[in-house]
């Protein structure tokens, strides 16, 4: 039997792209490997969001063009649309799919039948972005607004969990912009009767109404207590050049409503450091700002230059050297928020679901790893007691205990 090797890149709508890729090669009799060298096919399902993410992408294609077993190397994902780079003629022997329906049949159709690893399941059920923060490549690649019809996305839903997955993770490029309204989507599922639990991966502040903080609060069986929203900068001045839709005092209020609202809920967020013309003083604005926000962590983006963008084209770019010690600051700005909030979090029960071999990730994005009748968190160490299956897949844990590594 003919095996494939697929490799991903990116976020949780690659992931699940690259599972509807998974199945249609199972399909066509190929076995799936987890070792390039045995593979007759590799499949790179790319992202270009940051040039870093570009350099690794080309890092694994000149190993795998390497290769002495002389697999079909193919090459999907955003970077294959993004015009400003020509791969074919840095790797001209490896095929380009900017078509995915040469990988999986009407990929809008398509449903996942199960995903590789452990009871967590992504959906897509968006795709498609014309925010334009003039940053970002996104829009430039994947600009064409779709959205997943409910019907099947509630059919797909009951699908996954009847196939043993117990957490849905919800997944789009710009979630909050479902056609339809995320609000009454997620109204809909929490309706269906079966044992499992909905994690929203992204929103943006703006697509927060008060309909779907209620639903979140008063769904802590179906809804998971955790929301990415995007912030990028503390910084009015710089939020203005972002093309960000709000201020800090707008993000503030919102965020503030929501945690008093939800308490134990775990707020994330993104920063961008280094963007063109950020200052000391736009950077203390945003190590002040996030200092004062209930946020649990922080995913921090050092500036990418991306050609195309409107932010390309500004002047009084941050040297290299200064992006990494601003980056530095909000980084020991995280540890202290991801501590607090672990700490915060001693003596509560929570509903987790198993991730890997020994883990499991509670509904307020906590992770626990079992070491002998404890389970412990991976930042830090978080022991917590009981393992008891409340329904399918779904275990309560107590966690008693947190230090550092």
């Amino acid at each position: 039997m003919k095996k494939y090797y697929i490799h991903t890149f990116g976020c949780k709508v690659n992931q699940y792209e690259s599972q509807l890729i998974s199945e249609k090669f199972r399909k066509d009799n190929f076995e799936c490997t987890q070792k390039p060298e045995e593979a007759d096919i590799i499949i790179f399902n790319s992202c270009t969001v940051t040039a870093d993410a570009d350099k690794k992408l080309e890092y694994f294609l000149r190993r795998a063009t390497k290769l002495p077993n002389r697999p079909k190397i193919m090459l999907t994902g955003c970077i294959v649309k993004n015009k400003n780079i020509d791969i074919k003629n840095l790797f001209p022997d490896i095929e380009i799919i900017t078509d995915k329906t040469k990988l999986f049949i009407e990929p809008q159709k398509q449903k996942v039948s199960g995903f590789d690893r452990h009871s967590r399941a992504f959906l897509k059920i968006q795709d498609g972005c014309k925010s334009f923060c003039s940053y970002c490549i996104v829009p430039y690649v994947r600009s064409t607004l779709w959205s997943k019809p409910e019907n099947e996305v509630l059919s797909e839903i009951k699908n996954l969990v009847k196939s043993g997955y117990s957490e849905i993770v919800l997944t789009g490029i710009h979630t909050g912009k479902y056609d339809g309204g995320l609000s009454d989507l997620l109204e809909k599922i929490i309706k269906i009767p079966l044992a499992f639990r909905v994690r929203i991966s992204s929103v943006e502040l703006s697509e927060i109404d008060d309909k779907f903080i209620e639903l979140i609060e008063t769904n802590t069986e179906k809804i998971c207590r955790h929301l990415h929203v995007p912030l990028q900068s503390g910084s009015d001045e710089i939020l203005k050049q972002m093309n960000r839709n709000y201020s800090t005092k707008e993000f503030e209020k919102k965020v503030s409503k929501i945690m008093r609202i939800l308490p134990d809920l775990a707020l994330t967020t993104d920063i961008i450091t280094g963007f063109p013309g950020e200052t000391e003083k736009h950077h203390k604005e945003t190590c002040d700002f996030v200092k004062q926000i209930l946020f649990a962590r922080f995913h921090i983006f050092r500036y990418s230059y991306r050609q195309e963008t409107k932010a390309s084209t500004f002047g009084n770019k941050v040297p290299t050297s200064e992006i990494k010690n601003r980056a530095k600051d909000i980084f020991e700005i995280d540890s202290i928020k991801r501590k607090d909030f672990l700490n915060k979090n001693i003596g509560t029960k929570r509903k987790a679901v198993k991730t890997g071999k020994n883990k499991l990730l509670t509904d307020n994005y906590i992770t626990v790893k079992r070491q002998t009748e404890a389970w412990n968190v991976e930042c830090g160490t978080m022991k917590a007691s009981g393992n008891k299956k409340k329904q399918s897949g779904i275990f309560e844990v107590e966690i008693t205990d947190t230090s550092e590594i």
